[in-house]
């Protein structure tokens, strides 16, 4: 069966994320993004990560810290 992706993320991922947000969709669009995923994929490429750092922090962190605990984690990453 063939697995649908946006860019190497899988469609069920990125559902995934969707699901799991709590903070309202207008904050994620005020940033400029689409929706949440949108949003973590602006973050990786602004600072430098894969996306795949982004899930392991996400997950890690909780959804309602997408714009609080994460950034500030970003922002401490060693590159």
């Amino acid at each position: 069966m063939r697995q649908f992706a946006i860019r190497g993320i899988s469609l069920a991922t990125i559902e995934r994320l969707n699901r799991e947000r709590v903070i309202p969709l207008d904050r994620y669009q005020a940033d400029g993004a689409i929706d949440r995923f949108g949003y973590l994929e602006n973050l990786a490429a602004d600072h430098g990560v894969t996306f795949e750092t982004i899930l392991t922090l996400v997950d890690a962190l909780g959804p309602d810290e997408d714009f609080d605990g994460l950034v500030t984690t970003l922002e401490d990453y060693p590159l």
